[in-house]
């Protein structure tokens, strides 16, 4: 704005000029008379320069109160867009501030890029980490000697541990009654193979043995063939024609008995053909068995039973 002049020697004309270039300078009174905020009440110029005037030392000692809670910048280009800063209504003093460094602000409804910055006791959900991850909370330790609860271990020592337990830890040992095996989790297979009269057979997570029909078991009913039991235990047992014990024969002839001597000569108990059902009782006592044989008559016989009692 020009400084302006009427001279004692202008003309009405040159006054009129610098009257007209005046207004131009201030401008229209009516926006004067329309502003609000701090020059709301002016009425002139000069007023309004007054009221502004009072605030400017507030501004300069930084201890200007912007109204409202807005602040509001039209950016390189004077048009229609500004980008307005707004405050929550305070419930106390708060203090907002900007460091010393040239940056952009984060939002946090975008999808910004924050470059070597600590965060210190976040909670991050979904977090997705394209490059790595590195810190004091990262550690590689191939045998987890840590044995931390709050870090997390690299992909490498976790492999380097895995594998190193499979092959001291999870080795497999196994013992028979002719020898021993060892199985390396990581690299052999246990095999486990029939004999004779057993076969195997797997299905999904299950191994089953089966004995083949020639393999007695305790609850089968089975026959057997020349087979010698010692000291057995026998409960209830039907003796068949032909059977045989130690010393002892049981035939169609009877029941035949070896003696102590393994010789041509056998005692053979038979029993006639019954026509009726009959008990004989051995008592419970030691005796010797009398027999036509040892006595010359049956009358002696009889006597000497009686002699007996």
């Amino acid at each position: 704005m020009a400084d302006r002049s009427v001279l004692t020697t202008s003309t009405f004309n040159d006054f009129r000029r610098e009257v007209n270039g005046t207004a131009r300078d201030i401008g229209d009174i009516s926006d004067l008379l329309g502003a609000s905020s701090y020059i709301a009440s002016a009425t002139d110029v000069v007023e309004a320069i007054v009221l502004l005037n009072a605030e400017l030392p507030e501004i300069k000692t930084d201890a200007f109160i912007f109204p409202g809670r807005v602040m509001s910048f039209e950016g390189a280009t004077d048009d229609a867009f500004e980008t307005t800063l707004t405050f929550a209504e305070p419930t106390a003093d708060r203090t907002h501030t900007l460091p010393d460094a040239d940056g952009s602000i984060l939002l946090t409804d975008n999808a910004d890029t924050s470059t070597n910055k600590t965060i210190t006791t976040p909670t991050i959900t979904s977090a997705v980490l394209n490059t790595g991850a590195s810190g004091s909370a990262v550690l590689d330790e191939d045998d987890m000697s840590s044995d931390s609860a709050t870090k997390v271990a690299t992909q490498q020592s976790i492999k380097a541990y895995v594998d190193n337990s499979i092959d001291t830890e999870m080795d497999v040992n196994i013992t028979s009654d002719s020898g021993s095996v060892a199985i390396i989790m990581d690299s052999e297979t246990l095999t486990i193979a029939g004999g004779t009269n057993v076969t195997t057979a797997a299905s999904g997570n299950t191994v089953t043995i089966n004995l083949s029909a020639n393999v007695v078991t305790t609850t089968g009913t089975q026959t057997l063939t020349n087979k010698t039991f010692t000291s057995p235990t026998i409960s209830a047992h039907t003796f068949s024609s032909g059977t045989t014990t130690a010393g002892m024969s049981i035939g169609a002839s009877g029941i035949v008995f070896e003696g102590a001597t393994a010789d041509a000569h056998e005692t053979t108990l038979t029993a006639e053909d019954p026509t009726q059902d009959n008990t004989i009782t051995i008592p419970d006592s030691t005796m010797t068995a009398i027999t036509t044989a040892t006595h010359a008559s049956q009358a002696s016989h009889i006597v000497r039973c009686i002699a007996l009692g």
